[in-house]
């Protein structure tokens, strides 16, 4: 060091260093207008996690799952000009690059059955815009009549609707998010609308974050300055040390432009993180220089001096805070590893600026030097260093409890993640997260993949299973799935909302979805696989991380892994029928669910599905008859009305699933003809299969009202109690399936279904163990690295034990105030215990060396001298970065609301405890390291004088 401090003082290597620190910083800017931004707060996610790569393989599979959602407050979201703007809308953002796919009530699909022709007709929810009013009643009441509709893309009371905007797969959410609100706030100008989803989130998360940077940054340097200046009284030392430290944050972000490192929410606080802990080596120069060139009156001698002194402590210093910010490379989040990485070489350039550039500015200013008395109010740092050994027994004392009431709030902190971690209450997205919930249910989505065959009808029914035991937990607002379209398309074609039972149906029924790009988001084109989206009522992960592990448990149990198709009447007839009434139930209850209607309890269902005869369903199925045999969708038309009456009445007679040849005769006798008539035979072949979809359909519905009597169900008012009927009826239709999925007995062949949870509610329930898991991990590196380095340091195990207990105590207190608080664990405030140990180890590290008592000395003048000699240097760094940081909680973004408060108390708490923790232990050892390499501030006498003086201080 010695050689080293002569060699800085030539005036060659001066202007030397000067002039390379110069043109490093010119060329430092150039690449630090390069630098990018990346706000996807997906990136945060662990790769090597086997959840994230299940995320990223379905994302792939179905498209982003990226939802962008706009909730939209209207007087009437049926009104003819809104529906025209949210038409044009809806096209416009189906034509634009980055949108997977669109939807809104303007372009839902709605298939219905054709009266003409037969089959299904497939046109839009909103076809034609209405323009009489019997027109606008008319789409009112068809809209409100799709239950799968209301509550997902209109409200209940129509005064709101819901624009789902699925991002292309490896689109920029930012991007995405901007082009949507765009196009949306152009088409709505006047309308109020919320942004909910994943890119509107992440977008506003990040836009905040840098517009808080943008606008406090400033505020916090220019605080930093201020109390640079107060504690220096020399603009030009103040000066220096603000340029080193503003030339080093130049150069580390030259180095990420250079590199093509791009700025995140976490990389965008390296500034104000830099400015505030890399100013103290600067800082703890001038503030030894200072005394030394006024007692030496030769500024080079002075530098010679003061880098003998502090080279050493500073650069132990410097390695311990880098050390510390290289904790972490050992966790499994790729912007905290850049984050460490980054602020670990700022703050090595900002060590290597202090110890060459300003030393060599120094030199060439020849600055002066001050008394030590000008540089602080010096009474209050001894009062508190010499606290330790006038109330030992009492601060000892204090000093446990508080450890020990901190431990214990330690073991409240929470560590889990959600969308809310990241904004404030009442912020744009909360407020978007209240309406869409009160209006829609919710904005947060949860998927699950399931691999079988989706042609299969026993593999869909199982499928709708699992998707009706999830709509039964706690904060599911809905499922949707392909099930759910294939039954839609089933009615459309046969009457009958249901899986259909053969294969052959439901390939057929796909030959309508070919095309439609909302079916694309629930099953591949190859029909192998199909995804359940899970909408849930709330973005809290007190709520969704128990949900999640619920939902992981009905996968395990709703369906079987390894099954085999069994058929209704074959060897396990008993098990196929067991397993009928349990598809049966599961659709009622998760019915009940959709309308809100109370249901009594599963079991109860089963016992009374299994019990008594089927209700008699003959008037019902006269009637129905009777409407068939009177409509154009019969091709044989009777004489009379009396004529339909009298043949309704006979076939009705017959009873259910007649045979084939009683109906000509039963016929014939009802129109007294003889059965070989043309008409009568011809109506016979025409009225077979309708007459066994009539009684099917009847007997359903006439034993689900009987169900809902029985078992005292209150149904809904109004239209709905119809479908409610309706819905129960084709569920108890599933208690006659020819086959159905078991669990495959020992020797059979099984089938596969393969079933994955994933979404972004996994994914932020896997940063959450991630975070918590990476701050144990790094923590015990960086203390273990600091306790290595500064054993090396004081030559100590012991000391180096001693220099590192102000930091354990510090982050004790931080995080069991964190506890108390309920303030979680999140990736912002997981870098406070890298933050605390650099600035903490900084002060311990200058108070230690500072201390020196040799046998003939007390402990109280050890503590006086080191207090008097670096106190002033360690409120100041303290001050400075509890300033700098306490400015960015008066801005909009919660991370930098959380870190900038916790950081400037954890500033406090570390001077404090340096000053009292080191005086109160340092009793056997009385110097470390070379104690007589750094000569007291003050004598002896002035210093008993002093710790006279200050007693009693305040």
């Amino acid at each position: 060091m010695q050689a080293f401090a002569q060699f800085i003082v030539r005036r060659t290597t001066a202007w030397a260093i000067v002039l390379v620190v110069l043109l490093l910083s010119l060329a430092s800017l150039f690449f630090a207008s390069r630098v990018d931004r990346d706000d996807d707060v997906l990136s945060f996610l662990p790769r090597e996690n086997p959840e994230v790569g299940v995320f990223y393989d379905v994302s792939k599979r179905f498209g982003s799952l990226d939802i962008a959602l706009v909730g939209i407050s209207t007087d009437d979201a049926l009104a003819p000009e809104f529906l025209t703007r949210l038409r044009d809308l809806t096209k416009r953002l189906n034509e634009t690059d980055g949108v997977g796919y669109a939807m809104t009530l303007t372009n839902m699909d709605d298939f219905v059955a054709d009266p003409q022709k037969g089959g299904i007709t497939n046109d839009y929810l909103v076809g034609k815009i209405p323009e009489t009013p019997e027109e606008r009643a008319a789409l009112r009441e068809k809209v409100f009549s799709r239950d799968h509709v209301v509550g997902n893309l209109i409200s209940e009371d129509g005064k709101a609707t819901l624009l789902y905007c699925f991002a292309g797969y490896g689109a920029d959410p930012k991007v995405v998010a901007q082009k949507v609100r765009a196009a949306v706030e152009e088409a709505f100008p006047r309308e109020a609308k919320y942004w909910g989803g994943a890119p509107f989130i992440s977008t506003y998360i990040y836009d905040v974050t840098q517009e808080d940077m943008r606008k406090l940054a400033p505020w916090a340097v220019l605080v930093i300055v201020l109390i640079t200046v107060l504690s220096f009284r020399d603009f030009i030392g103040a000066g220096l040390a603000l340029l080193s430290t503003g030339l080093g944050i130049v150069m580390s972000l030259g180095l990420m432009g250079a590199l093509g490192v791009s700025v995140n929410v976490v990389l965008g606080s390296l500034p104000v993180i830099l400015f505030a802990l890399g100013s103290a080596y600067a800082v703890h120069i001038l503030a030894r220089y200072y005394p030394v060139a006024h007692e030496q009156k030769d500024p080079a001698t002075a530098l010679v001096q003061t880098l003998c002194e502090l080279g050493p402590p500073v650069i132990a210093s410097g390695l311990t805070t880098v050390v510390g910010l290289l904790s972490f490379l050992v966790m499994d989040i790729a912007p905290l590893r850049t984050f460490g990485i980054f602020t670990a070489l700022g703050i090595l350039i900002t060590l290597i600026l202090s110890l060459t550039f300003v030393p060599a500015v120094i030199y060439l200013v020849r600055l002066k030097g001050k008394p030590a008395e000008a540089q602080g109010p010096a009474r209050f740092h001894v009062w508190l260093a010499t606290l330790p050994q006038r109330r030992r027994v009492a601060l000892g004392a204090a000093l446990a409890a508080l450890t020990i009431t901190s431990g214990i709030y330690v073991g409240k902190l929470d560590s889990r993640m959600d969308n809310a971690a990241f904004f404030s209450k009442n912020s744009p997205p909360d407020q978007a997260e209240t309406f869409l919930r009160d209006h829609f249910g919710g904005s947060l989505f949860l998927q699950i993949q399931v691999e079988g065959d989706m042609t299969d009808p026993v593999v869909l029914r199982e499928l709708r299973v699992l998707a009706d035991r999830i709509a039964l937990l706690p904060h599911v607002s809905s499922v949707n799935h392909v099930g759910a379209v294939v039954a839609q398309l089933n009615e459309a074609m046969e009457g009958d909302r249901r899986i259909p039972d053969t294969a052959a149906k439901v390939k057929l029924l796909y030959g309508f979805m070919e095309g439609k790009k909302a079916v694309t988001q629930l099953v591949t084109d190859d029909r192998q696989r199909a995804l359940l989206q899970v909408k849930l009522d709330t973005n809290l992960a007190a709520e969704t991380e128990p949900l999640i592990e619920q939902i992981r448990a009905v996968t395990g149990t709703a369906i079987a892994a390894q099954y085999t198709v069994a058929e209704a009447k074959g060897p396990r007839k008993d098990e196929a029928l067991a397993r009928a009434r349990t598809i049966a139930t599961s659709r009622i209850a998760a019915i009940g669910r959709q309308y809100g209607v109370s249901l009594p309890e599963e079991t109860k269902l089963v016992e009374h599905l299994g019990a008594g005869k089927a209700p008699d369903a003959s008037e019902p199925v006269k009637a129905a008859l009777a409407r068939f045999l009177g409509s154009e969708e019969c091709s044989v038309e009777l004489e009379s009305p009396e004529a339909i009456d009298k043949v309704a009445r006979a076939l009705t007679a017959l009873g259910p699933r007649p045979e084939a040849a009683k109906l000509p005769e039963t016929i014939a006798q009802a129109l007294d003809k003889p059965v070989t008539d043309t008409l009568v035979t011809d109506l016979a072949d025409t009225v077979d299969r309708p007459l066994d979809e009539i009684w099917r359909r009847s007997e359903a519905m006439a034993r689900a009202k009987e169900l809902v009597a029985a078992m005292k169900i209150t149904p809904p008012e109004g239209p709905k109690s119809e479908r409610f009927h309706t819905a129960i009826a084709m569920a108890l239709l599933d208690l006659d399936v020819p086959s159905v999925a078991l669990p495959a007995a020992a020797g059979e062949a099984a089938q596969k279904l393969g079933v994955s949870v994933t979404g972004l509610p996994v994914m932020h329930a896997g940063l959450s163990r991630s975070v918590e898991s990476n701050q144990w991990k790094s923590l015990f590196f960086a203390l273990g690295c600091v306790l290595l380095i500064m054993a090396a340091l004081f030559r100590s195990f012991w000391s180096g034990l001693l220099g590192i207990l102000p930091i354990m105590l510090t982050m004790a207190v931080i995080y069991g105030g964190m506890g108390l608080l309920d303030v979680r664990l999140d990736i912002g405030t997981s870098m406070l215990a890298s933050l605390i140990i650099g600035a903490g180890v900084d002060y311990a590290v200058h108070l230690m060396v500072a201390w020196s008592a040799p046998d003939k000395s007390s402990l109280t003048e050890a503590a006086t001298a080191a207090a008097r000699q670096t106190g002033p240097a360690i409120w100041m760094n303290a001050l400075m970065v509890a300033a700098g940081f306490f400015v960015l909680t008066l801005g909009d973004a919660r991370p930098l609301q959380n870190v900038g408060g916790l950081t400037a108390a954890a500033m406090i708490t570390a001077a404090l405890a340096t000053l009292l923790v080191i005086p109160l232990f340092a009793r056997k050892t009385r110097y470390y390291g070379d104690g007589s390499r750094i000569a007291p501030a003050v004598p002896s006498s002035e210093a008993s004088d002093a710790v006279l003086d200050t007693s009693t201080s305040p």
